[in-house]
């Protein structure tokens, strides 16, 4: 049947079986763009090209047949089709659904609401249904008067008619008059008038209760709490029947967000174990491993296992292992936590425990897994009432041990009274180590919070925020923490820092997965009230806070995101704001020391270490963020509080030892809201921001956020950024949507200055046009040739920030733009005068402005590169608006009077010596005229990228010498995604800093479209190698006159090596001044026929960029010809580049050599470097391979001709200088 016969050709239907909506007509289309050329869908074995993609509205009918409007978003154009179709799948994802029981055929809403009828017609399933082509006001039309056609019943009553007494059995009045209780039936006609109660009994109307009516049975039904224990638990033995309890918390220390307690139901002794995440694999392994330990240490085979139902439910695999082991697995009935009292009392008794000996020791609320675990070591060895007397310990052990044996008892005289002050012998007087250094401390002071044995102790210290497990301890308990760390400064002048200096260096280097969260559930309602056991009176719990909830003195942890059951959080929240600029620079103390922590612990070890799943493995987490960061007191800033947190009166120090961007923080409800006591907080411990203005309204920080909108509205008005204008004025005129972006402004210590809110413009809605957007940037190869030369000359170089950079360009346009959410007025929007962020011309815009800005300061452009200029010797380089001024000190004051007319014109802010430069961080020795890059910190966010099952691989290379094969399968849109994140987070750092991994970035970049396992794999083995040698950095510096100071190029070619098409690699690198600047490793884009060939076209694209340098260089006035480099020239120096093949050599150098070729193109890059030779502008030399620097950018080397190839990169390992560096400048601030 052709198109034009098919009778539902302009109808649309319901399928199915398609992936996207599809339409055949373009006068059903709205915001119609072209697609992409090669776009094209299957029908059938029969491929039909898209022409386009756009909106379009179908009319659907309504319950009472009125018409209803659904608009579908990116539908394909194809007009080749016989029909339109909508997908249910997209549908289904928008959540809609298709109710096909008998008599209703519909689409509904997610509630269950109705949305429209679906139609059988023509055996298909249609949506709207048109005999030809009308317009969607016509159909609208054409239905309402179909509704309107029906007959109308006539009334009964008029208004004048009295209403007769309306009447209805008990059940039926119940109903009316909204579920009264069961008494109200009875005097309801002598209490009002028009009522009439058929007599159901002989005494009256029935007394409705709640199990006579539904509703009222399922609104409202209350706890049933039975206080008898289940079966014969009064005759079990110890270890016979287990009760099962997980209380979740907020992210507490070293990660944990919930806690397990496993309780005998017989002698009451308990066990706990401190989750990361509450996943299967977790589960099973913690059970195992407590299954296991009792049947070795004491013997016992547990018999039956009492839970709630979250194990048998939801983790039924754990319930599944449970019952293979032949042991009853009893749950409670869901939601009713009373039936598993035995474990939910004894939590919260331990609970209660742990938080008076908190606020007794003025300890951190995230210490929670520490006081934890004190308090279930105590609650075991403290007799009870209800137990004789006796001890949960003495009971459960006596079972195991003969009768009156004394140790069945427990001895209590290493116990101390918590949080005491205690005195830890060092590392070195503990190993006899610096035996000479008389006069150094032999211990250092912490607090007692926690117990691992009778004669081994947690010690903790506050401005460390680290906790220790010590033997060698004395304690003064008359001395406690007082919850400030002022008073500890003279206390830790006596602590080996060397020691903790080595322990944290080990934690930095050691390699990890990211945590995964487990979602916060409820705190559980306990209604009964009676302690079960005889608590012995203690000052401790004389300053318990009973007002005070467990959720008033933390903050719950969000629900797991959207990305799914792989969802990670990282430690370093990201200080990028949302603009068109490369990564912004983390703060300098931003640094991540991590170290391996445990996803379940227990007290007679770990469960999950050395026997544990992989599964179990991937919850090692973060516990150090931010190194030391949030440990000390912040400075003290004008308008700004201290770094402490008072939480019923403990001040609380800000660092926490873990966190994440994505999960609540640990702060005090009474400080939430207020801007003036969260200035100076660490990042870890702030709330999330809104991502809209409506959430706003919710958040706790909503006074300093709004202000902060206000401040941002307030800097448009002084910028004129645009005017108020009636929305009429915009008819036939685009209006382009805005929304608000808040970010926290740090300082380098992660700790915050201010909330800051920006309005970005919606520019992905503006019509695209002819116009030129592009803005230039400035190039990697630059930037770090400017600090080469900086370093090599000894410049200044100060950093700065040009403020709301792009408000300061004029448009040149008109655009509207719709007033910001939150200060919309009817009918008025606004007229932009000024570049916003978001639009597509703003870059560019500011660009320009920026440059006559540089030309009425005296700056000139330096030609080649547009982000450069000069005046005289002093330099001044940008991205966008981050800026860098370099000059020789003796021209400080010029250069200080030029920034000080480029600060009139702009509003910059800065000054301070060059840390950071696109998320990379400087690092200069200038009495020895050394320089370093660094990207330690972008590389820590890559553990996220790792698989979670991933094993811990030993020392590694980038690559193997295996090649890499196309995948034979087809790769999920998932897999592809994944591998498309970890090439590209790859390549930034091979293109920036780790000229180490460019050749294994460059192979892994060809599969990008259909990814393997092997190729995931080898992504992976990257990623790990670069978490491995984090600490490298990118190395500057030269003797004067040496060999290395001035310019060497090397080009490289693997001929054929690529056994799939025969192309060969190639690659390039430049040193300038001791450090390389440019390299580049990559595949020809043409099949050569003899490696001469493949030599020639890799010596062609490095004479390229050898020249680009030579020119920059001149252009700066630097002469690489003399001995020693100097300033003053303007002419290019010759450049000498090497190569290893000499064939290649005597082509492009000697005249009676020709290359005989039938490629034109590589006949061509002969004659033209040929003419290159003779003029003098380059030269070329012989270096043998095993010399040549490029030959490592070419293949995959072996382990020890990597070492090498390291080496002559000059990539030094800061590991101890970046951590050092840290510690100076929080030393300083004390």
């Amino acid at each position: 049947m052709i198109a034009e016969e098919y009778p539902l050709q302009e109808s649309v239907l319901l399928d199915s079986g398609a992936t996207l909506h599809i339409f055949r007509d373009t006068k059903r289309m709205k915001s119609l763009r072209a697609a992409p050329i090669g776009d094209f869908l299957w029908s059938g074995t029969t491929q039909v090209p898209i022409d386009g993609y756009g909106e379009a509205r179908i009319i659907l009918k309504s319950g009472d047949g009125s018409p209803t409007y659904l608009t579908l978003y990116n539908v394909a154009l194809c007009t080749a089709l016989t029909t339109n179709l909508v997908s249910f799948s997209k549908l289904r994802k928008r959540g809609y659904w298709w109710d096909t029981k008998p008599g209703n055929n519909c689409l509904r809403r997610a509630d269950g609401s109705y949305l429209g009828e679906v139609e059988e017609i023509n055996g298909q399933q249609v949506l709207e249904y048109r005999t030809s082509y009308e317009p969607a006001a016509t159909l609208r039309a054409a239905l309402i008067a179909e509704v309107s056609s029906k007959p109308r019943q006539r009334k009964q009553h008029t208004s004048w008619t009295p209403r007769r007494p309306l009447k209805g059995d008990s059940l039926t009045w119940h109903k009316r008059l909204g579920h009264p209780g069961p008494e109200v039936l009875r005097y309801l006609t002598t209490a009002s008038r028009g009522v009439r109660i058929k007599v159901d009994t002989p005494k009256g109307p029935q007394r409705i209760t709640t199990v006579n009516c539904d509703a009222c049975g399922t609104a409202k039904a209350h706890r049933l709490i039975r206080r008898a224990p289940r079966q014969a638990t009064a005759r079990a033995r110890p270890g016979d029947r287990i009760a099962i309890d997980f209380h979740p918390l907020t992210l507490g220390y070293a990660g944990y967000t919930s806690v397990c307690i496993l309780t005998d139901r017989a002698s009451g002794y308990s066990w706990d174990y401190y989750l990361t995440e509450r996943s299967t694999p977790t589960l099973r392994s913690m059970i195992q491993s407590f299954l296991r330990m009792l049947e070795v240490q004491y013997s016992i085979k547990v018999k039956v296992i009492e839970c709630d139902n979250e194990i048998t439910e939801i983790h039924t695999r754990v319930a599944d292992d449970i019952r293979e082991r032949g042991i009853i697995c009893e749950p409670s009935a869901p939601n009713t936590q009373a039936q598993n009292g035995g474990a939910e009392r004894v939590a919260a008794v331990i609970i209660e425990k742990s938080r008076a000996m908190r606020i007794a020791a003025k300890l951190p609320a995230y210490l929670w897994p520490e006081t934890m675990k004190a308090a279930t070591y105590l609650y075991n060895r403290t007799p009870s009432l209800r137990r004789d007397r006796k001890t949960p310990y003495e009971i459960f052990h006596s079972a195991s041990r003969e009768p009156g044996d004394p140790t069945a008892k427990p001895d209590l005289a290493h116990l101390r009274s918590y949080g005491c002050k205690a005195f830890a012998l060092t590392a070195d007087t503990q190993l006899r180590r610096k035996r000479l250094q008389k006069q150094a401390p032999r211990a250092w002071i912490g607090f007692l919070i926690g117990y691992t044995s009778s004669n081994s102790f947690r010690i903790w210290n506050p401005l460390q925020s680290e906790v220790f497990t010590m033997r060698d301890v004395t304690f003064n308990e008359r001395q406690h923490f007082d919850g400030r760390t002022e008073s500890l400064r003279d206390d830790l002048l006596q602590a080996d820092l060397e020691a903790i200096q080595k322990r944290i260096q080990e934690l930095i280097m050691a390699q990890e997965q990211p945590s995964q969260w487990t979602t916060q559930l409820p705190d559980e309602e306990h209604e009964e009230v009676l302690n079960d056991e005889d608590i012995p009176c203690s000052d401790q719990l004389a300053q318990q806070d009973a007002s005070t909830s467990e959720e008033d003195q933390h903050a719950k942890l969000p629900p797991r995101g959207e990305e799914g059951d792989g969802s990670t959080s990282e430690y370093t929240t990201s200080r990028f704001e949302v603009l068109p600029t490369p990564p912004p620079s983390p703060p300098t103390a931003f640094f991540h020391a991590e170290a391996f922590g445990l996803g379940v612990k227990g007290r007679g070890g770990s469960v999950g270490g050395k026997n544990s799943t992989p599964a179990t493995r991937r919850q090692r987490i973060s516990f150090k963020a931010a190194f030391l960061a949030g440990g000390i007191q912040a400075p003290k800033h004008k308008h700004r509080s201290t770094c402490q947190i008072m939480t019923d009166g403990v001040a609380t120090p800000v660092s926490s030892r873990a966190g994440g961007g994505r999960n609540k923080p640990l702060l005090p409800p009474q400080y939430k809201g207020k801007e003036q006591h969260i200035v100076g907080i660490h990042w870890s411990l702030l709330e999330k921001l809104p991502s809209s203005h409506m959430q706003i309204k919710s958040h706790p920080y909503r006074d300093a956020i709004l202000e902060a909108e206000k401040a941002h509205l307030q800097s448009h008005k002084q910028s004129n950024s645009w005017e108020e204008v009636a929305k009429s004025t915009a008819r036939g005129r685009q209006i382009l949507g805005c929304h608000w972006v808040y970010t926290y402004k740090l300082d380098k210590h992660g700790r915050l200055v201010k909330i800051k809110a920006r309005l970005v413009i919606r520019g992905d809605q503006q019509d695209k046009d002819e116009r030129d957007t592009y803005a230039a940037t400035l190039a990697g190869m630059s930037f770090r040739t400017l600090v080469a030369l900086a370093n090599r000359f000894d410049y200044e170089m100060l950093q700065y920030d040009a403020v709301n950079a792009f408000v300061h360009a004029t448009i040149d346009e008109d655009i509207y733009m719709e007033m910001p959410m939150g200060y919309r007025k009817k009918g008025r929007i606004l007229k932009l005068r000024k570049a916003l962020y978001g639009l597509r011309r703003s870059p560019l815009l500011w660009q320009k402005h920026f440059e006559k800005g540089l030309i009425r300061t005296g700056f000139q452009r330096v030609p080649g590169e547009d982000c450069c200029w000069l005046h005289g010797d002093i330099i001044f380089f940008f991205y966008v608006d981050d800026c860098v001024l370099c000059f020789p000190e003796t021209m400080k004051k010029e250069a200080s009077k030029l920034m000080g007319n480029l600060q009139r014109i702009y509003h910059i802010e800065g000054g301070q010596p060059l840390q950071w430069f696109l998320g990379i961080e400087v690092i200069r020795d200038r009495p020895t005229r050394r320089l370093w890059l660094s990207q330690s910190v972008y590389i820590d966010k890559m553990k996220r990228l790792l698989p979670d099952t991933m094993p811990i691989p030993k020392k590694v290379i980038p690559m193997t010498q295996e090649e890499l094969l196309p995948y034979e399968g087809i790769a999920s849109p998932g897999s592809t995604n994944s591998y498309q994140r970890k090439v590209g987070t790859l390549m930034y750092a091979a293109v920036m800093t780790r000229p180490d991994i460019a050749f294994a970035s460059s192979r892994l970049a060809r599969f990008n479209q259909n990814p393997g396992p092997s190729h995931h794999k080898a992504a992976d083995r990257v990623l790990w190698y670069l978490l491995q040698t984090r600490g490298h950095s990118l190395e500057f510096g030269s003797e004067p006159g040496s060999k290395e100071d001035g310019l060497q190029v090397a080009s490289d070619a693997s001929f054929g090596d690529n056994s799939l098409d025969r192309r060969s690699s190639q690659a390039f690198t430049m040193r300038l001044f001791g450090g390389i600047t440019s390299w580049k490793a990559n595949k020809q884009d043409t099949v050569t026929t003899s490696t001469t060939e493949a030599e020639l076209l890799a010596l062609s694209q490095a004479a390229k960029e050898a020249l680009f340098a030579s020119r920059l260089l001149s252009a700066i006035k630097i002469d690489l010809s003399a001995p020693t480099a100097r300033r003053r020239t303007s002419q290019p120096s010759r450049v000498t580049i090497e190569c290893d093949n000499k064939q290649t050599i005597r082509l492009v150098k000697e005249e009676l050599i020709k290359l005989r070729t039938k490629l034109r193109h590589v006949d061509i890059h002969n004659h033209w470097l040929r003419q290159e030779i003779t003029q003098g502008r380059i030269d070329v030399v012989y270096t043998s391979s095993a010399q040549l620097l490029a030959d490592g950018f070419t293949k995959a080397l072996p382990g020890d001709k990597f070492e090498l190839f390291m080496q002559r990169l000059r990539l030094a390992d800061l590991s101890e200088k970046l951590v050092m560096t840290r510690r100076r400048e929080l030393e300083e601030e004390l």
